[in-house]
């Protein structure tokens, strides 16, 4: 589908229905898409938790504000995005040493070039004391890859900030593995009475948010 067709006609699901689930072939799919989001110097700073059992909905809701258990209690996948705390230099030589596997990065020169020029970003990020902003920019921008695949393959789609970080980072064990969560996004089939499914979509004209220059 063109992709601006595709945005015209992706919504913000308000809950699913529960009795369909999405096939395991879209969730492999799903999971390659989020691996492949652009992120900032390629710094990848994320992790991506995955559930679709009861169990594991019920274990999450206790972070989840009141007024989005529709949405978590009725979908067929959720996805937790956190972020690491902190890049590493251990992490980003894992990073180096990826792109050198998969043949990015040709000669010993474009390796110190590209170590160098990371940990220069990463290191003005550190300076500033603003690294996790700048690595939940990029969550922000794995979350809408994510949105916008799901459309693709005909899965409904929510984004969620209204969770509490802390509670979700201790029911998941984050703090252990060095990682706060940032994002929650549900994933499912629209349920047949989502009075959103049906609403216009509305957004402001373009002669209001483009500018251009001369």
């Amino acid at each position: 589908m063109d992709f601006l067709e595709l945005s015209k006609k992706r919504f913000t699901a308000k809950k699913f229905d529960p009795s369909k689930k999405i096939p395991e072939d879209d969730i492999k799919k799903l999971k390659e898409i989020l691996r492949l989001s652009p992120s900032s110097v390629n710094s990848q700073p994320w992790v991506f938790i995955f559930g679709s059992s009861d169990e594991a909905k019920k274990k999450i809701r206790p972070a989840v504000n009141d007024f989005n258990w529709p949405r978590t209690d009725t979908c067929s996948h959720f996805v937790v995005i956190a972020i690491r705390d902190g890049l590493s230099d251990k992490y980003l030589e894992a990073i180096l040493d990826q792109e050198i596997k998969d043949g990015r990065l040709l000669n010993d020169q474009i390796v110190k070039e590209q170590r160098e020029s990371r940990k220069y970003f990463v290191g003005l990020r550190d300076s500033a004391h603003t690294t996790l902003t700048w690595e939940a920019k990029q969550a922000y921008i794995a979350m809408t890859t994510l949105l916008y695949g799901s459309a693709s393959l005909g899965v409904n789609s929510t984004p969620i900030e209204g969770f509490e970080e802390e509670t979700m980072d201790k029911i998941l064990g984050l703090d252990n593995y060095g990682l706060k969560s940032v994002l929650l996004v549900t994933l499912g089939y629209d349920a047949a009475d989502d009075h959103n499914a049906t609403r216009p979509k509305s957004r402001l004209p373009l002669d209001k948010i483009i500018w251009e220059m001369k």
